[in-house]
């Protein structure tokens, strides 16, 4: 660890905690192929008040994305999959209702017109078949590469059906031989293991508190916090942590999902490399629709992760940082993963205070200068 950074993180969870109404965070970074930050502040479960540790487990909801599209662009570089090819050569049913022309780029870049599940009772969301089925069934709202819209669930089952079909391999076994087994990542989860050694370990979701006057940030609206309770109390229930959602089900811990960022670099962490720079450098040009949209929260997003360099629109927090090069994912309440080649700098964040959107990333603001500050890395483009 570097103790500079080190302390410097810690303080700045326990400010958010006492000023942004924060309860439960970890923050882990990976400088140079060296672990520099591995810290932890709050409670894990205020019914009990478990303080949260290093091993507490965390939803990080869409952070899952950046974690599904590194699988697809390993599977890319080995020519099992490739970005130009339908879903349907892998997932012949897919291609009724107009889908036949839907790649594999459309979906990691959001433009496939499938933006959400219609007709589906979200008890479904944490099963791929069930999820499956209705995106087969579905017909798109516009053609392929003709607009761009965030789909939440959907580039989940889109790719995770396709991975299961490209390699014959359940999702979670792929996840297993790409990601986690290669870096030794015990704590990665796309469908934990229902035991108590596992399950105990799940930090409880709730709203976020209420930010310090000083912060100039209004406090949540009940119309913003009561979605949000609805999605703690779903979430914490057995089934979505136990079930398979490659778009917003993975459960992990800030140490665990930083490895596989700092894998990124080009060298490698401990002898793996995730990807290649050429990869990366395909992975990171900006998309957009035809018709010039882009996702509605950011304004930079590559195939599958949201680029450096663009303000969140909601809460106006350059994600996931000023450098036009870095990469990564948030996930829902403000949890965020990302690398930034230049800096050689890896950096994640986990959390169980869910925030509205225009609160959501000033928590990751706090540590990505208190790490920069640190290191002495100028935090600017």
């Amino acid at each position: 660890m570097d103790q500079r950074a080190q302390d410097a993180t810690t303080l700045a969870l326990d400010q958010a905690i006492a000023t942004l109404g924060e309860t439960g965070l970890q923050a882990a970074a990976i400088h140079q192929g060296t672990m520099v930050v591995n810290t932890v502040a709050g409670i894990a479960d205020v019914s009990t008040g478990t303080p949260v540790t290093p091993d507490t487990l965390f939803p990080i909801f869409s952070m899952s994305k950046g974690v599904t599209a590194t699988i697809v662009h390993r599977l890319v570089e080995r020519g099992v999959l490739a970005c130009d090819e339908p879903l349907a050569r892998w997932w012949p049913a897919f291609a009724a209702y107009g889908k036949e022309g839907i790649t594999v780029r459309h979906a990691l870049s959001h433009r496939t017109g499938l933006q959400t599940f219609k007709n589906l009772d979200r008890s479904e969301y944490p099963s791929l078949d069930a999820t499956g089925r209705n995106l087969k069934e579905a017909t798109p709202d516009y053609a392929p590469g003709a607009s761009m819209g965030y789909h939440g669930m959907t580039f989940g089952t889109l790719l995770g059906k396709v991975i299961e079909g490209a390699t014959g391999k359940p999702f979670a076994r792929v996840l297993h031989d790409e990601v986690t087994g290669p870096l030794g990542i015990p704590d990665l989860y796309c469908g934990v293991p229902d035991v108590p050694a596992v399950t105990n370990r799940i930090a409880a979701l709730l709203p976020g508190g209420i930010p310090d006057s000083a912060t100039g940030l209004v406090q949540m609206t009940d119309a913003e916090r009561a979605p949000l309770a609805v999605t703690a109390a779903k979430r914490g229930k057995r089934e979505f942590q136990t079930g398979c959602m490659p778009a917003g089900g993975i459960i992990t811990n800030a140490a665990s999902i930083v490895r596989m960022y700092g894998a990124m670099r080009e060298p490698g962490l401990d002898g793996v490399r995730m990807l290649t720079p050429e990869t990366i450098a395909n992975a990171t040009v900006p998309y957009f629709g035809a018709d010039g949209r882009h996702i509605e929260w950011v304004g930079r997003m590559g195939l599958g992760y949201v680029i450096g360099g663009s303000a969140h629109l909601g809460c106006g927090v350059v994600i996931p940082s000023p450098w036009a090069d870095s990469f990564g994912h948030t996930g829902l309440g403000g949890s965020l993963a990302m690398y930034c080649p230049s800096r050689d700098l890896a950096v994640a964040l986990t959390k169980n205070a869910l925030m509205p959107g225009r609160l959501e990333c000033h928590t990751w603001d706090l540590v990505m200068r208190a790490i920069t500050g640190a290191l002495a890395l100028p935090y600017e483009a």
